[in-house]
C-alpha cells in the first residue's frame, strides 16, 4: 500500500494505542496532522496554547494512565518551545513522543524560514539531544516504520524516557510502498530485569540483621509499580520509609511506617531515622543534594558508616554519590520480589507494632506533627500555605489527584500534604518546573476523567503557563487550579534573607515601582480565560472555596492571598541546601563555609 508519511506517523500511533496528541500546529507540520483529519475517532488531537505546556500535559497523562502520548510542533520556535517540557520528562524518566516539523530534505542548509543552519542544516535536534533518550531524522518515507518502533522501544526500555522524530515537511507529504507497519508485540522486549540472585541472599541477611533499617523509596519504585512489594517488605522488616520527590506516594502516608520524607526539606523523623539507621534499602533514586542535604553529614545521611543497600535499573545511579555495601542492577519490583522472597526463606517477620524502634518512629513522627502545628494551625489574614494545605486536604477525596511543580507549594506538599498512593502526587522532580502544574493539571484531568485533580501553584510559577486555562475551558477540562498568591517568588526571596540578610531582597517580590506590593487579580484573569474563579484571603474560606470550583464543573480557580513575611511565608525544614554565599558577605560567608566542610562528596 501506498502511504504518505503522515500517514504511516497516525497508523503507527494508533496501532500503539497512543491516546492523546498535544501540541501546536504551524507551516512545519500541517502535512503531518492533516492525516489525522480521516483518523479523529481513533486518536484524539488536542490543541494546546503553548508548546511547552503541550509536553507537560504529554508527561502528566503518562504519570496517571501509564500510556504514552505524543507532543507535535512546527519547525524552529514551536519545537524550541518544547525543550522546558520535554527536559522536565527526561529528568523525571518519563516517556513521551515528540514529533517536530523540519526543513524540507531538499532545502537543508539553505537558510529556509526558521532553520537552524549555520554549523549544521537542519540543526535543531541538536538543541533536544541533552533531554531525550534517542532523537531521528529521517530523509525517506520509507524510514518512518522502522523508527517508530524503535522510538517506542527505546521509550520503554530500562531507564524510561522521551524520543524524539524530525521529521522533514516533505517526508510527512510524500509518500511510499509499505509493505505493513511492524506490529508493536513482535518488536517490544518483554519481562522485568532481575538482580543477582546471589546478592539479593546477601542483601536479606544484611537486613534481616538490621537494628535500625531504613527504606527510602524513589521514582523507581513507581516506574516499576513496586508499591506492594514496598510496603510488604517494610511490614515484614518492621523498617520505617521515607521518600524522594518522585517516590512520594509509593507508601500509604497514613501508614504506620511511613516517616516522611528526609533532605533538604526533610522532616524531623525521615532526616532522624535516615542518620541513625544502620541498614538502608534505596531503591530506584538518585540521591541528589535535594534528598541527601548537599551530602553534609550528620544531617540526612552518614553513609558509611551506615551500610547501603541499592537497588536500581540504570547502574549508573549505583555508586554515584554514596559508596554501596551491595549494589544491586534490577527493576525495583522484581528484584523486591525476590528480595521478600528470601527473606522470607531465612526468617518470620518482625512483630514491629511491639519493639522499640516502632515507638522511635513514632515519637519522631510526633515531633514532625507538632513541629508543623504553629503554621498548619494559624488564622493570619493573608493565610499561611501550611494552613490552607489542612483545609485541602480536608476537602478532597481519599484518591484525589495533587499537581506540585515548584517554590514553596511543591516543597510544602512534598513534607506536610498526605497523600495514599504513587499517582495521587504529580510533581516535577528533578527539574523542578515552574510552570508545570497547570498545564501538567490538565494532563492529569484527561488520564482520570473520574477523579478530582487539583495544581497547587505559587503566583509566580501560575503566571508562566496560565494561558493553558483558555485551553482548560474551550475543552471543558474541569480541573481545578489552587493558586497560592503572595506577591512574587517568596520562595527565593525568604533564600535571599535568611543567606544574605533582610536588607539584601531584590527582583524576587513583585513592587511597583514606588515599592508597593503588586500582583494581577489572578481570579479576574482566569474569568476572563472562560473559567470558574474567585479571590480568598483567610484561611476559613479555603474549604467552600474548593467546594464550589469541583461543584462547578468546569476549569475553575482559587486565588489565595498568601503571607508574604517570615516565619508565616517559609517552610519547616529540618535538611541542608548548599545555597552559595558571596565572599563579601564575610561573616555569613565564614558560616557557611564552616557548614559546607561537613559535605562528604566521595
Amino acid at each position: 500500500m501506498r502511504m504518505t508519511g503522515g500517514q504511516i506517523i497516525a497508523d503507527y500511533l494508533i496501532s500503539e494505542g497512543m491516546p492523546y496528541l498535544f501540541g501546536v500546529s504551524g507551516h512545519g507540520n500541517t502535512a503531518l496532522i492533516d492525516a489525522f483529519v480521516d483518523r479523529r475517532d481513533k486518536i484524539s488531537v488536542i490543541q494546546a496554547i503553548h508548546e511547552q505546556g503541550a509536553a507537560h500535559m504529554a508527561d502528566a497523562f503518562y504519570r496517571v494512565a501509564r500510556r504514552i502520548c505524543g507532543v507535535f510542533t512546527s519547525i524552529g520556535p514551536g519545537a524550541a518551545n518544547t525543550a522546558m517540557g520535554v527536559a522536565n520528562a527526561y529528568i523525571d524518566s518519563i516517556p513521551l513522543l515528540l514529533l517536530t516539523g523540519s526543513v524540507h530534505t531538499y532545502m537543508r542548509g539553505r537558510g529556509v524560514l526558521q532553520e537552524l543552519e549555520r554549523t549544521h542544516w537542519a540543526n535543531f535536534p541538536r538543541m533536544m539531544e541533552p533531554v531525550v533518550k534517542r532523537w531521528w531524522q529521517p530523509s525517506r518515507v520509507d524510514q518512518l516504520p522502522n523508527v517508530l518502533h524503535l522510538a517506542f522501544n527505546v521509550m520503554l526500555e530500562g531507564r524510561q524516557g522521551p524520543a524524539y522524530i524530525d521529521v522533514p515537511m516533505d517526508v510527512q507529504a510524500e509518500e511510499a510502498e509499505i509493505s505493513s507497519l511492524p506490529d508493536p508485540v513482535t518488536r517490544r522486549p518483554k519481562g522485568r530485569i532481575h538482580a543477582d540472585p546471589q546478592i539479593v541472599d546477601r542483601a536479606a541477611r544484611l537486613l534481616r540483621e538490621a537494628k535500625r533499617p531504613l527504606v527510602l523509596a524513589g521514582g523507581g519504585v513507581v516506574a516499576s509499580e513496586a508499591e506492594p512489594e514496598l510496603l510488604a517488605l517494610a511490614e515484614f522488616l518492621g523498617a520505617p520509609v521515607t521518600v524522594t520527590w518522585m517516590g512520594k506516594g509509593a507508601i500509604p502516608e497514613d501508614h504506620p511506617l511511613y516517616a516522611w520524607p528526609c533532605g533538604d526539606l526533610g522532616s524531623i523523623s525521615g532526616n532522624t531515622l535516615a542518620r541513625e539507621a544502620d541498614v538502608i534499602l534505596a531503591l530506584g533514586c538518585r540521591f541528589t543534594d535535594r534528598t541527601a542535604s548537599s551530602f553534609r553529614r550528620d544531617v540526612t545521611f552518614n553513609i558509611p558508616p551506615t551500610k547501603l543497600i541499592h537497588i536500581d535499573l540504570d547502574p549508573y545511579e549505583i555508586g554515584k554519590n554514596y559508596p554501596v555495601e551491595l549494589g544491586l542492577v534490577g527493576d525495583a519490583k522484581a528484584t523486591l520480589g525476590d528480595l521478600l522472597t528470601s527473606l522470607r526463606a531465612q526468617s518470620k517477620p518482625i512483630d514491629y507494632r511491639n519493639s522499640a524502634y516502632f515507638a522511635r518512629i513514632q515519637q519522631l513522627k510526633s515531633a514532625w506533627q507538632e513541629a508543623l502545628r504553629p503554621t498548619r494551625e494559624s488564622n493570619n489574614s493573608p493565610m499561611t500555605i501550611s494552613r490552607a494545605l489542612v483545609e485541602t486536604r480536608a476537602v478532597l477525596a481519599r484518591d484525589a489527584i495533587v499537581v506540585t511543580g515548584a517554590g514553596n507549594p511543591q516543597s510544602q506538599v512534598f513534607t506536610e500534604f498526605p497523600v495514599f498512593g504513587s499517582d495521587q502526587h504529580i510533581t516535577a522532580g528533578g527539574f523542578s518546573a515552574m510552570g508545570f502544574e497547570l498545564p501538567a493539571a490538565i494532563g492529569a484531568k484527561l488520564a482520570a476523567p473520574n477523579r478530582q485533580v487539583i495544581a497547587l501553584v505559587g503566583d509566580g510559577s501560575f503566571l508562566q503557563t496560565a494561558q493553558e486555562l483558555a485551553m482548560a475551558a474551550q475543552y471543558d477540562i474541569p480541573a481545578v487550579f489552587l493558586v497560592f498568591n503572595n506577591f512574587g517568588w517568596e520562595c527565593i526571596k525568604n533564600l535571599q534573607t535568611l543567606q544574605f540578610g533582610p536588607d539584601r531582597e531584590i527582583v524576587t517580590s513583585f513592587r511597583k515601582r514606588d515599592g508597593t506590593p503588586f500582583s494581577a487579580n489572578l481570579a479576574q484573569v482566569a474569568q476572563g480565560l472562560g473559567c470558574h474563579a474567585e479571590r480568598i484571603e483567610h484561611p476559613a474560606e479555603v474549604g467552600p472555596a474548593l467546594r464550589r470550583a469541583i461543584s462547578s464543573g468546569r476549569p475553575a480557580v482559587v486565588e489565595a492571598l498568601c503571607s508574604r513575611e517570615l516565619p508565616f511565608s517559609g517552610l519547616t525544614a529540618t535538611g541542608w541546601w548548599d545555597v552559595t554565599v558571596p565572599a563579601y558577605h564575610r561573616e555569613k560567608r565564614a558560616a557557611y563555609e564552616k557548614l559546607r566542610s561537613g559535605e562528604a562528596l566521595t
